[in-house]
């Protein structure tokens, strides 16, 4: 049987003196790199049809103008009429004639072919579209919006073609099965390709939407069947799913593209959520009621009852309708339905599941708990996460493989919602949190803010849940502070703060990027700015420091860089000096510890020492618990103050990230590395009870970095000694506390540990939050100086907020000065049992 248009009918009205010569059918799109692409040219069924002065001309829909032309001349139809064009012809059936390229010939769309009676060479590269000796024209899509200049190729109230009608673009292609008139375009249908022989013209019709309120058709749904009953999170795909259903339902939430709250335009969701009313609700729990339409062609507004035609899919773990073929508003300004009341945590993920695309509403008080966005972050996305409470991580505060630590690591993925910007773009140039003037360096979302209300919709991405919000409340709660809290009674104040990768290129404005930090000379100016802001707003006697470059102590090394930028600011007697340990490099690494003093404050007496495996405490088998190439090396000064002793060791152990090989890795919660921390620290006691700096004091203060949490068991070395640790004390300014936050959780890797006599002196401790709860945005890597990956990130400031990862700890310490009748005191009455304070 010979391949038709209409069926035998048509041909029968079709004299071989007048055969028609049409675009038969036309495969645009298929997997990959588009390497079976054809166009096909019918005449009818009157065979060896002379193709001369004929060509075929390919237009693009970005620019409306011509990207190829064919010339047929030497051509002609088979015995059956076809004649085939393709790109390879080793993946399609019947070419007759291969044109390159093999993969990628003609674009997806919206784009045309073009039947013309001219040759190839009136139509170079770059043609305007014109219908001039046109005999046929086909314009197409793949779900793209219409091109009003391509159409005019067509007869006046033709459509365009979407290849991805049924939603099978790479697998169907389109084929005429109408009047065969040329110009016109509503019989084409989508179906298998079938180049060089018959159109699929058998296959059934669309659906006919119908009218509304009708529900007699066999492909009507309603929503909650689409969805269908949900009892577990991840086995949630729709039982209609690669279905065509018609659904009938209120616009509840319309992210089709618009406006934002700055005036930018944006493409939103390109769609649209629907709700049941609620009378075609089927009262089950377990079912979702409401539905994502993705869809931006067919204009819609909030409260329309739409009923429509469309596909049912899954995308990114969210069913939705797509390839929308029909739309019909049935009424406006509906009353929406009633928002679901939610409260966090649910009992089971499938709660939330069960809940997709409805309106929910929430007036809990709940709080910012994060910022990356379980895998999403505030930057990347614009969606933050709010939780009833904040989350600890389980070793700060529950011993390692504790019953215990086993809940609080399962209690927050279901105390989890993220709220989103309402546009699914990665990196928005707005974010419109938290308020609608937007994200900026002065206006900053901080983890601990509070959301006492939202209403939104609820969607899904990736088993991630987020809330689409039609009104969300945010309040700064946990705001930021100018300084941190130290007791007006210290006379001493000791910092310990990670710098991040403070790394200074060759110290003379050059050497940029390095192997860390700062990639240029103006990325490395913002960042020691906003690391000296926050240095002189602590305004310490002593800093210790962590991740400096390390490169040494000269005039051009980056501790000295540091310590001139912040001597700049001091007043007179205020200067800080440098500990210098009298080598070139403080162990192998990279990155190094620091300590810096007001030498007019106090004074550097004994030695200065370093820990590292060459003094090592040894262990049962006579090897170093101190390995250096893990760990960095610490460094150990003794100061004199008010005729006292202090000890302060700086230390920087040995990260979760990268593995040691040791036995059970990080199965018991405590990451990476953890024998080797343990033993680290071991070490350090150890070595500190040698008196190492040839100064006799009971007076130690242990301070860094220990990428320990509060509960692991390199900590619980410090305790098992006698060493406190400051944060858990009375003298602390936070019942819990933290300094960083990682996937969600608060804990504390920065950490001041006081000897037994020490802890006398001790008036305050503070963790100040400047870094760990600020947005990464906020720190000193931006588009403009140099950051080396794709982002819109302008928002920072030379301030001290998000000037590292770690939040500082401030100590403040109280020293009675010895002389005058205090010093009678302690002279005459010794055996009166007087104790002075220390």
């Amino acid at each position: 049987m010979k391949k038709t248009i209409l069926g035998m009918s048509l041909m029968a009205s079709v004299s071989s003196a007048h055969a028609a010569l049409l675009i038969n059918e036309v495969d645009a799109d298929q997997a990959s790199t588009d390497n079976a692409e054809f166009v096909e040219l019918y005449d009818g069924g009157e065979g060896n049809t002379v193709l001369d002065g004929h060509s075929l001309v390919l237009f693009n829909g970005s620019n409306d103008s011509s990207y190829k032309a064919i010339d047929l001349t030497g051509y002609r139809t088979n015995s059956d009429g076809f004649f085939v064009l393709c790109g390879n012809a080793a993946n399609t059936e019947n070419c007759d004639l291969d044109v390159s390229p093999d993969t990628n010939l003609i674009q997806n769309g919206a784009d045309a072919v073009a039947l013309y009676q001219s040759g190839a060479a009136n139509y170079p590269n770059g043609s305007t579209v014109n219908a001039e000796n046109l005999v046929d024209a086909l314009v197409y899509d793949t779900s793209d919006a219409d091109d009003a200049v391509l159409l005019s190729l067509l007869n006046p109230g033709q459509a365009q073609v979407n290849e991805n009608e049924n939603g099978n673009k790479d697998t169907e292609s389109n084929q005429r099965c109408g009047d065969g008139i040329a110009g016109n375009t509503d019989g084409y249908r989508q179906a298998a390709p079938t180049p060089g022989a018959a159109n699929r013209c058998d296959v059934a019709p669309q659906p006919v939407i119908g009218q509304c309120g009708e529900s007699s058709q066999s492909q009507f749904a309603l929503i909650s069947e689409v969805q269908g009953e949900i009892t577990d999170s991840l086995n949630d795909d729709s039982p209609l799913s690669g279905q065509q259903v018609i659904v009938e339902a209120i616009v509840t939430l319309d992210k089709q593209g618009g406006q934002l709250a700055n005036g930018d335009d944006s493409f939103q969701y390109s769609g649209f959520w629907l709700q049941e009313e609620s009378e075609d609700s089927d009262n089950n729990a377990r079912t979702s009621e409401a539905v994502f339409v993705f869809d931006f062609r067919n204009a819609v507004n909030v409260g329309d009852k739409v009923r429509l035609l469309a596909s049912v899919d899954e995308f990114n773990d969210t069913t939705q309708l797509e390839n929308v073929s029909d739309l019909i508003i049935c009424s406006s300004d509906n009353t929406l339905p009633a928002p679901v009341a939610v409260s966090l945590p649910v009992t089971d993920l499938a709660d939330w599941e069960a809940l997709e695309g409805m309106r929910v509403t929430n007036n809990q008080n709940l709080v910012v708990s994060d910022l990356f966005g379980t895998g999403f972050g505030f930057g990347n996305n614009g969606e933050f996460v709010v939780s009833s409470r904040l989350h600890f991580q389980p070793t700060e505060i529950a011993l390692p493989g504790s019953p215990e630590a086993a809940t609080a690591a399962a209690e927050r993925p279901l105390d989890v919602l993220l709220i989103d910007d309402g546009v699914a773009a990665r990196y928005p140039s707005f974010i419109p949190f938290p308020d609608d003037s937007g994200f900026a360096a002065d206006n900053p979302m901080r983890i601990g803010y509070e959301v006492p209300e939202f209403t939104g919709v609820i969607a899904e991405f990736r088993d991630n849940y987020q809330l689409i919000p039609e009104s969300v409340t945010i309040v700064a709660a946990n705001e930021r502070t100018l300084a941190p809290v130290v007791d007006d009674e210290a006379n001493l104040v000791v910092v310990g703060m990670n710098v991040l990768n403070y790394f200074n290129g060759d110290g003379q404005g050059g050497g940029f990027p390095t192997v860390r930090g700062a990639r240029t000379a103006e990325a490395f100016a913002l960042q020691s700015q906003k690391i000296v802001a926050a240095l002189q707003a602590m305004n310490a006697d002593v800093i210790a420091l962590m991740e400096l470059e390390n490169d040494g102590f000269g005039e051009n090394s980056a501790i000295q860089t540091l310590v001139n930028e912040l001597n700049a600011l001091q007043a007179e007697g205020d200067e800080y000096s440098i500990i210098n340990p009298g080598v070139e490099q403080i162990g192998s690494d990279a990155i190094a510890v620091g300590l810096i003093y007001r030498a007019e404050k106090l004074t550097a007496v004994g030695e200065t020492v370093i820990l590292d495996s060459a003094n090592s405490p040894l262990d049962s088998d006579g090897n170093p618990l101190f390995i250096d190439d893990k760990n960095r090396p610490s460094l150990i000064q003794t100061f004199e103050f008010m005729e006292e002793n202090l000890t302060i060791s700086v230390n920087h152990l040995k990260s979760k990230g990268s593995a040691c090989g040791e036995e059970n890795e990080g199965a018991d919660g405590q990451g990476n590395c953890n024998q080797t921390r343990r033993k680290a620290a071991q070490a350090l006691v150890s070595f500190l009870a040698t008196q190492p700096t040839g100064i006799d004091t009971d007076q130690v203060m242990i301070l860094g970095d220990l990428n320990a949490y509060s509960q692991e068991d390199p900590m619980q070395e410090f305790y098992n000694q006698q060493f406190t640790n400051l944060k858990y004390t009375d003298r602390a300014q936070e019942e819990q506390p933290y300094s960083f936050s990682f996937s969600g959780f608060l804990g504390s890797l920065d950490h001041a540990l006081a000897s037994d006599s020490l802890l006398e002196n001790v008036v305050s401790v503070d963790a100040w939050h400047i870094n760990s709860v600020e947005d990464s945005l906020m720190d000193y890597q931006t588009e403009e100086n140099g950051q080396n990956f794709r982002s819109v990130d302008n928002y920072a400031a030379p301030d001290a907020y998000r000037s590292s990862d770690h939040d500082p700890i401030v100590v403040g310490l109280k020293y009675e000065e010895v002389g005058g009748s205090l010093f009678w005191l302690l002279v005459l009455m010794p055996v009166a049992g007087f104790v002075r304070r220390r």
